[in-house]
């Protein structure tokens, strides 16, 4: 059986599209995220696959630090905290915000992000850039 895998890709990535193109404003996971999911260029992915090779979830980092379109299966929300930490892992040490659903909020405080506001549908959030140790 294989393992399940992450792996972090751009769209450059040959396999980008194939993998998550069709997630790409697509509804369902449009209506799971609050809006839709697109790729600009810069944009880091971390993808995760499950054991079968299938998408089991996502999460972007943008130029700017902005981690988004956290997005898991159905029945995959407990893969939320260790993607919000990939991508926490991925940008460095530099300064992140994020602006999620309420529902996935609990997965970016545990990756050290601070909620600054709430909204009717909406959390946002903020993690300061880390000092790095000589």
């Amino acid at each position: 059986m294989a393992r399940s895998e992450t792996r972090v890709m751009t769209n450059t990535d040959p396999d980008f599209y194939p993998v998550v193109g069709p997630y790409l404003a697509n509804r369902a996971v449009a209506k799971s995220l609050g809006g839709p999911v697109w790729d600009d260029p810069g944009k880091t992915w971390i993808v995760r696959l499950d054991e079968a090779g299938h998408l089991a979830g996502f999460v972007a980092v943008t130029g700017r630090g902005k981690v988004e379109s956290l997005y898991t299966a159905p029945g995959r929300h407990e893969l939320r905290p260790a993607l919000v930490q990939a991508a926490v892992e991925a940008a460095g040490n530099r300064k992140l915000s994020a602006v999620v659903s309420h529902s996935r909020a609990a997965a970016y405080t545990a990756a050290g992000f601070t909620e600054t506001s709430r909204s009717a549908n909406f959390t946002t959030l903020h993690r300061p850039a880390q000092e790095t140790t000589p």
